[in-house]
Order: C-alpha cells, then structure tokens, then sequence
C-alpha cells in the first residue's frame, strides 16, 4: 500500500524533478561541461543498462559538478520503490547485479562481467525464474538458456533468452534471431541447404524442446511453427522484445523529471533542480479594508503523493520546514515587491491521519500597488529538496470599476470574526480557493468574483472548446444574473444532469469579461485541501503603508512613494526604515535638518543600522554639524564595505573640522579604490601641504 504522504527519517536531501517544461538543459554539445571520471565511470559503468536516453542526455548537458551530483542523487531517488525506507531497495539491488555479473557470468574470458551479454541481460532484468545449461552436448555449442516470466508492469511477455559460446571459445553472446539461425548452435552438423532451419530445429528438439523453441524465437508464449518457416516474421518481434527488455529498468519512470532543468537553474540551487513537484496554483487581487487598497492573496496547491514530510528520529511528529520566495516585477522586469518566508510545520500521528490523503496548500498574501505585474512564487520544502513554481499575471486597477477573473471555491465562504488580515479573507468571508479548478459531478459550482464599482454581473458556463481555444463556442449551459455585495459576487449553480468535461466560466460586466477554465469530473467528491497560511504583517501599525511605499519608490513614483511614506509615519513613529525613506526624500530637497529630525530616533533604536548611520551622517554634515558626522561615519565603517563615497565624505568633515591630518589616510584609501577622482587628489594635495579646504 502506497501511503498518500511519503515521509522519510532522518532528514536527507533526494534531489529529484524539474520543471515539466520541454527547453534543453543547456547549450549545445560544444559548450559542455566536461565530464570528471567519476562522472563519466558513473554514466558508462553504473547507469550503463538501465539509464534512459533522455537521462542519458540531459546528464551530459549539465554544467557543473553540482549539478551532476544532484543528478546522480534524483536518479537514484526517482527509482526507490519504498521511499518509506531509508534504503533503496533499487539501488541496492542493481549494484548486486553488477557485482554478481562480475564475479559469476565473466569468468570464461578476460572480458568484465558486465560487459558480457549475460552480464547486460541479467543487470536488465535480474535473475531468471529457470536456467537451464548444455555445457556437455556432442555437436551443439556451450549454451545457457535463461527464461523469464511475464512482467506486465514492464510490457515484457514471458521470454527465452538463449546464450551461446561461438566456437567454445569467448564469452558467451546472445542468440539474436535477426542475424542468427539454428543451425549456427550445431556446428559438427550437415543440414540441407534448403531446409537447414526446420532440420536444425528438429535436432534441438531432441536435446531440449525449450532450447529449440528459443532458437525460433524469444516468445515463449507463442507457437513456433509460422516463424520457423517464414523466419523474416520474427525479426520484428526481436526487435520489438531487445528493445523492451533495454527499457524494463525505466519503463514505469516518467522521465519527464530531466525535461526544463534550465527552467529551474537559477530559481534553485542545485540540490533542488532536479526535485521539481508539480502544483496548482491561483492569485487573485482583492481590496482591502482601507479605500482604494487592493491585496494579492495566492494559494499554491500539492496533491498528496508530491507531498514529502519527515520523521522524527526519537519520536512520532512529523515536520518540515518550508522556504517560500516571492517576487512580483514590471513587464520590464523590474522587482516591485519581494518576499521570503520561512514556515515550519509539524504534525502528530493522528493529525497526519487525518489529513494524509488530502492536498497539502500554501496561502499567502501582500499588499500592491496598482499596475500590471508578473507574479511568480517558490515553495521549497526541506524535508526532501523538492520545490515547485507558480507564475501568474496580476493586474491591480488604479481607480474606478474592476473586474477580476472567477475562481472557484472548495466549500461556501464561511463567516469569521475578523482579526486583522489573514490570506483569503474577503471582509468577513473567509474563502477555500479551488487552486485545481475541479468539481465534483453532482456538486454544485462554487464560483466567485471581485468586482468593485459594479451592481450586477452575468455568470456564464459554457462547454470548452478544445479546437479553438480563444474562447468557447455555441450555446450557454446555463447563465444567471447575480447581484454584487461588498465588492463581491458569489454564484453557486447545481451541477444536476452536467456531463463531465471541461469547461468555461466567464463573468460578463458590461463590455468588459474575464473567464477561467475547470473541469467537472466524475468522482463524488473533491478533497478539500489542508496546510499553513501567511498574512502580512497587520499587528504593527504603519506596515502595510510602509510596504507600499517601498513598491511606489521602486517603481520610480516618488511623489506617491514619499505620501506613503508620511502616511505610515504617521500611523507608527517607530518605524526606522520609514524615517530612513523620509530622511533621503529631505536630503534630496535640501532640508538636512529635517532629515536629522527624521533619523535621529530611528539611530536610537537601531544603533547598528549602517545605512541610518550612514544617512545620517549626511545629514549631519549638510547642516555643518561635522564632528556628529565623523563620528556617524566612523561608526558606519566597520559595518558595511567601504567605497569612496563614504570615505570621501569621511574625509570632507575631518577637514572641516580642522582634523585634516587623519582625513589623508581616508582619502589614500579612496583613490586606491578609484584612482580617477580629480577632486579628491586635490584635496590630498592641499591637505598634504597643511592648507585649509575651502568649506563645500
């Protein structure tokens, strides 16, 4: 039995999937990266018979050690029937073929087992269920036949495989009916030219009807009498068989997991690369409490057998903890907004029971300003290096009406005593987002809208279209009016009598439309998912107006960035990286008092902030106050590298302060950092020759 949550003690990195996109991994063959032997012992000895031509080739295009250790590691991983374990059996299992094809099947000539065709078959495939030897017989070569029963899971029948020493002498080659005939086993015999083949095969009869039966042809549940006289009918069905038996140690594996590793190079470290998991995800923009407001809530949803939890060494909980990074950036690809996150969660045992088979989300939210934006998330979980992504557009309206697209809902919105901000949480509603899109037949539709300055919408189901995806064509399988209340509009149409399928939800206001896809499907009942959510920051007052602020000023709209600003200033004087933000906006308009008014109590809190340090000290400088500034500055030093912006600035308020002298070695250093500073060598020059600068 396969439990829905794999989980693993203690915790160890496995190192699987990637993105299930199809781009190459890398560059072309001559920008490869070249293989170490330890590598390439790996590629050619180890993986030799059982690794895909696609493994094959992506593990070649990788391009750094690390990359393929994580590689080798997600291989192994991928191919571990009992993840529960902290062996793989598999593993283990193929390594002892290999020994055993070294020691026992290689010893007739100098070649290695395993290069041996016995060697090949039996790392394959592993041991057969009969062997049956004719090393002693007069006229017929030393030959081995080996049988196997059928493994349906690999698409292989029941088989022969007949060994043979050509000549009594080499290893032993594999009897290949497309070059090879019967009579090629009897060589002390004379067969007529034109039936050698059925005599042959009545001789072998006599010796072995299983042996002659392989002669004619590797199927052992089929007759031999129309190969045996049509023989090119079974150069086909070797073909068909060789190549199945090449592909048995991967045929169950989705080999998938190699494809748009160079999709996810760069997004995680390497460990990760090869441990993509597929989710679903969905993002949706809601106002907030305050006029004019607008939260992204997102929810990242995993199915139970991607889910990965470990145990604890010396008890029953089982935990893991996640890294979440977010980034929402400009179509130029500027970063507006960015996050991480670290969440820890630990479940009993009675508590894993209780959710095991259901999926495991994630839900977040922030606050944006408006424009439209590309959002993308990655959810890491440690317990086994596995990752996934989600990417959505986003679309926050400045002003006036808007319409967001429907999503649908796991279960009816509930109501809540609201506590501040929490993700999914509309007003008093608390929302189930149906990140999968899927419905159960029978069930009814939990559909909703965000839809601020409008009075009525038209909800709209119509059946998908799978040649012209541009939209849904013919008549409407149902349509409502649905009134809008609090910026919201929630539908929920029985599903009675439906088809199951795929199909379009599309919410008409006015000239303007948005429409998503889901699926109806056949089972009674959708698994309502479980997991952690994060909200921002909403118990400190000024946060939110502060992280607005910060998006405004990356986005270059300082006005609206320094109105923020105050605003968040106004809700909490504490907040230093505001006052910082304020300060620079005073600083830039030639009011350096007010910047000292500004940054003086956000130094009082943190003491240690080099950039307040720093600022400040500009500051202080500005308004003449230069033994302040020296000291800030010199405090700012050991805190942050130095670049010659802040040592000529140093420098400037030494010698305004008649400290000349100890400004020199400051302004040395500078020019070492960059020796093209005309201004500075001037200074250098005068404070070298114990003259005064003129006040800046």
């Amino acid at each position: 039995m396969t439990l829905p949550v794999r989980l693993r003690r203690p915790l160890r990195p496995a190192l699987i999937a990637a993105l299930l996109l199809s781009a190459p991994l890398s560059a072309g063959a001559q920008d490869r990266f070249p293989l170490s032997d330890e590598h390439k012992r790996w590629l050619e000895y180890d993986a030799a018979y059982i690794i895909s031509d696609r493994e094959k080739d992506a593990f070649e295009k990788l391009q750094s050690e690390s990359e393929r250790e994580a590689f080798i590691a997600a291989f192994w991983s991928r191919r571990d029937p009992e993840p529960l374990t902290p062996e793989n059996e598999f593993r283990t299992e193929h390594y002892r073929r290999i020994e055993y094809a070294n020691t026992r099947l290689g010893g007739e000539t100098a070649v290695p087992g395993w290069l041996t065709d016995r060697g090949r078959i039996y790392i394959q495939l592993g041991e057969p269920e009969e062997r049956e030897t004719f090393a002693s017989v007069p006229g017929l070569y030393q030959t081995e036949l080996w049988f196997y029963l059928a493994r349906q899971e690999q698409l292989l029948p029941p088989i022969y495989v007949l060994f043979f020493r050509e000549y009594n002498a080499g290893p032993f080659i594999q009897f290949n009916h497309v070059i090879h005939q019967p009579e090629e086993l009897l060589p002390a015999q004379s067969f007529p030219l034109d039936d050698s083949r059925r005599e042959a095969y009545i001789l072998l009869q006599e010796i072995s009807p299983q042996l002659a039966h392989a002669s004619i042809t590797m199927r052992a549940d089929r007759g031999v009498m129309a190969s045996l006289v049509q023989p090119e009918m079974e150069i086909l069905q070797t073909q068909t068989v060789m190549s199945d038996i090449s592909r048995a140690p991967y045929r169950l594996l989705d080999t998938n997991w190699v494809s748009g590793a160079e999709a996810g190079r760069g997004l995680v470290e390497s460990e990760y690369l090869f441990n993509f998991v597929p989710s679903a995800g969905l993002a949706r923009v809601l106002p907030g409490a305050e006029s004019g407001s607008s939260f992204v809530h997102y929810a990242i949803e995993i199915e139970p057998q991607h889910f990965t939890l470990a145990r604890e060494e010396d008890g029953t909980d089982y935990f893991t903890r996640f890294e979440v990074t977010g980034e929402v950036a400009t179509p130029e690809g500027d970063v507006v907004h960015d996050f991480v996150v670290s969440p820890f969660l630990r479940l009993t045992e009675s508590q894993l029971q209780d959710v095991g088979a259901r999926p495991f989300t994630y839900r977040g939210m922030f606050p944006l300003i408006p424009g439209n934006f590309r959002f993308r998330v990655i959810l890491k979980n440690d317990a086994r290096t596995e990752y996934t992504v989600f990417e959505d557009d986003l679309r926050v309206p400045r002003s006036g009406p808007s319409l967001s697209r429907p999503w649908l809902l796991h279960a009816p919105p509930q109501s809540v005593a609201s506590d501040g901000l929490r993700a999914w949480l509309a007003g008093v509603s608390q929302l189930v987002p149906n990140g999968r899109g899927v419905v159960a037949a029978g069930n009814p539709i939990r559909a909703i809208v965000s839809a601020e300055g409008h009075d009525l919408l038209v909800f709209r189901v119509t059946t998908w279209n799978a040649a012209d995806e541009s939209g849904p064509l013919g008549a409407p399988v149902l349509e409502e009016e649905v009134p809008v209340s609090d910026g919201l509009a929630a539908w929920q149409p029985a599903t009675t009598g439906w088809d199951s399928g795929r199909y379009v939800l599309s919410v008409d206001a006015g000239a303007e439309s948005r429409s998503v896809i889901f699926d109806l499907n056949a089972r009674s009942r959708v698994a309502v998912p479980w997991g952690l959510s994060d909200s921002p920051d909403s118990q400190t007052p000024g946060a939110v107006s502060a992280a607005l602020g910060e998006q405004w000023l990356r986005v270059g709209e300082h006005e609206q960035a320094r109105g923020t600003f105050e605003t968040a200033l106004g809700e909490n004087p504490n907040l230093g990286r505001v006052r910082l933000a304020l300060g620079r906006f005073a600083l830039d308009d030639g009011e350096p008092r007010t910047a000292v008014r500004l940054l003086e109590p956000a130094l009082a809190q943190a003491p240690e902030d080099a950039m307040v340090l720093r600022v400040l000290g500009d500051a202080h400088r500005e308004s003449g106050n230069h033994a302040r500034a020296v000291e800030l500055y010199e405090r700012s030093l050991p805190l942050q590298a130095a670049d010659p912006a802040l040592l000529n600035a140093l420098s400037w308020s030494l010698a305004a302060g008649g400290d000349g002298m100890r400004a020199i070695p400051y302004l040395e250093q500078s020019l070492r950092l960059d020796p093209e500073q005309p201004e500075v060598q001037e200074l250098l020059a005068t404070l070298r020759a114990g003259v005064s600068p003129e006040p800046r």
